[in-house]
């Protein structure tokens, strides 16, 4: 995919957590004019509405193109290319570090989680704003369970840990964090829409890329549509949260 689909695929997860990241914003008492370090800042899909809160946004990302899109965003903040692993910040640095989907995909997200404390101030919060278990996951009817099977094979091929979200309360806790807080985001969903069909099929359709045939994904699709259109579809993927004090 082009790096525009990436950002688009992007806007479209963090579309998905938009009332979660409110809840926890909340929770934390975030205020204008506080640091947030976004790790895993991608396209900078977030960046805009971070900024709208008055926050003083450092992004960073290990892709190097994904930084450099992040760049052109009208509301562009201080992005840097690093390895999460190993930030190249001092400690006690920002009010709040923060990541979203970010975690499945890294080698140690103990010691990513590690750093995010390290660099948070006293009182700060470290904030996993969401992260999927897969293994978890509710496909109905039979045609999106046989989706989901051949979805998660291909996710997992790419490198990520399909239970992370389950891993998420004992990883925090073990870092040291205080007062840490778990949970698992509601599910609201709207009556079926066609848009919404096309979009979220786009992300199935490029995981299942160089695992099924072409006129195979065409037929999937053509029956997960009339399922989605008869409102029969449901697609579950438990996405956990979790937060805790420096």
């Amino acid at each position: 995919m082009k790096i525009s689909d990436w950002h688009d695929r992007f806007v479209l997860q963090s579309s998905w957590t938009r009332d979660l990241r409110n809840f926890i914003f909340s929770k934390v008492n975030t205020q204008p004019g506080q640091s947030l370090l976004d790790i895993g800042v991608g396209t900078g899909a977030l960046l805009d509405e971070y900024v709208s809160r008055g926050l003083e946004v450092t992004g960073l990302d290990i892709d190097l193109e994904n930084c450099q899109y992040a760049k052109l965003r009208p509301t562009a903040s201080t992005i840097f290319n690093a390895d999460a692993h190993h930030l190249p910040f001092k400690e006690r640095q920002f009010d709040l570090s923060a990541t979203h989907y970010v975690l499945l995909w890294v080698h140690d997200p103990s010691q990513v989680v590690a750093e995010m404390a390290r660099v948070t101030k006293p009182g700060g919060y470290v904030i996993a704003f969401a992260e999927p278990d897969y293994h978890s996951r509710i496909d109905y009817p039979e045609v999106f369970q046989d989706i989901g099977k051949i979805q998660n094979r291909s996710l997992a091929f790419q490198g990520i840990d399909l239970s992370m979200g389950r891993k998420l309360g004992h990883i925090f806790r073990k870092s040291g964090l205080k007062d840490v807080r778990l949970g698992l985001l509601a599910g609201q969903w709207r009556l079926p829409e066609r848009d919404v069909f096309e979009k979220e099929w786009d992300i199935i359709a490029f995981d299942l890329g160089g695992l099924v045939p072409v006129d195979e994904i065409i037929t999937m699709k053509n029956r997960a549509l009339k399922s989605w259109l008869d409102g029969e579809a449901t697609v579950f993927i438990p996405t956990f949260y979790a937060y805790g004090m420096v």
